[in-house]
């Protein structure tokens, strides 16, 4: 009877001890599984956060720069098309004044030509500053004005060639600044106009560097021209540069004075003579 009572006391025991056992286990498993959550939780979102910040962040910077290079190019447009537009109101006035004060037929053409073309030019330069947004200047640099007013004082040959000389350079360099438009990269309407405009300025300068070759051998010619014509007056004997004693100086000839001298050193009277 004792032995069986402690059978089941043993046996209530063991299965209070196994009851307390499954209750830490269950308890210890659910921290763990509380705790390892929170730590992948913390992690995930971190991850989460950290992938996504770049991802975020990074289209707002390409945007940034895409927009600082656009403003750039923005600039440089503006730039350009507002020299264009000076530029070839400059070219219309040097035109003009060619056609006022020129006395060559090939310096007034060229003077219409740049006031057909590059009023033409302007009008492009303009529309396309105005779609861009772009101020237009209604007036040439005062530099090129400056320019105009020295060559307004000039006349004749020397009018002709300082103005050709200039209309070189001026070419020149708008043909620099049109190229390097043309190869920015830029699609702009500012580079349309620059393509488009390029062959006119290339022509103008073609024309401009012939008149001025004619013109210089026109003035080397008339230079050795009037050389030549000084060098023969002084060998042709002309009254200005006749030596004394010549005839037609004025001054009586060496043989007019000898015979006057026989004459009368001849010791006979011009009463006493021989009638002939």
């Amino acid at each position: 009877m004792r032995l069986h009572k402690t059978h089941a006391l043993l046996g209530g025991l063991a299965a209070v001890a196994a009851m307390s056992a499954l209750n830490a286990s269950a308890q210890s498993s659910g921290s763990q599984s509380s705790g390892s959550q929170s730590p992948s939780t913390q992690s995930s979102g971190s991850r989460s956060s950290g992938s996504q910040f770049p991802s975020t962040q990074s289209p707002s910077t390409q945007s940034s720069r895409q927009s600082s290079s656009s403003s750039t190019h923005s600039a440089d447009d503006s730039k350009f098309l507002q020299e264009a537009i000076q530029g070839n109101l400059a070219e219309v006035k040097m035109g003009e004044l060619a056609k006022e004060r020129s006395q060559n037929k090939d310096v007034r053409d060229f003077g219409q030509t740049l006031i057909d073309d590059h009023s033409k030019g302007r009008d492009k330069a303009m529309a396309a500053a105005k779609s861009m947004g772009v101020t237009t200047p209604s007036e040439p640099t005062a530099k090129q004005k400056q320019e105009h007013d020295m060559m307004a004082k000039l006349s004749g040959s020397e009018f002709d060639r300082m103005f050709m000389s200039h209309m070189v350079q001026d070419h020149q360099e708008d043909i620099a600044k049109y190229t390097a438009q043309t190869q920015s990269g830029d699609s702009s309407k500012a580079t349309d106009y620059a393509k488009e405009t390029l062959p006119t300025l290339r022509s103008h300068l073609s024309k401009a560097e012939s008149i001025e070759s004619k013109l210089s051998d026109r003035s080397s010619s008339n230079g050795s021209s009037s050389s030549s014509n000084g060098g023969s007056s002084e060998s042709s004997g002309s009254p200005a540069t006749r030596p004394f004693g010549s005839p037609g100086s004025g001054q009586p000839s060496s043989t007019g004075s000898s015979q006057g001298r026989t004459d009368a050193d001849d010791g006979t009277p011009s009463s006493r003579r021989a009638p002939q």
